[in-house]
């Protein structure tokens, strides 16, 4: 995992959101973005930081 996938995972479970930060890291680490299935109360800085990280697994995957 990427340093800002890391942040974002850490970030969620800082904030209680243990089951989402779960899904987000297997969905990273298994080279796919992550896609909010319930609609949680995010901040806009931890939601850009998500959207940075699903851009890094699209690239590496398109890169592959």
């Amino acid at each position: 995992m990427s340093i800002k996938q890391l942040q974002a995972v850490w970030e969620l479970c800082r904030q209680g959101f243990q089951v989402t930060a779960d899904n987000a890291a297997r969905s990273w680490h298994d080279g796919k973005p992550f896609e909010l299935r319930d609609r949680v109360p995010l901040g806009r800085s931890l939601e850009s930081l998500i959207d940075q990280c699903n851009w890094e697994v699209e690239r590496k995957t398109r890169i592959h």
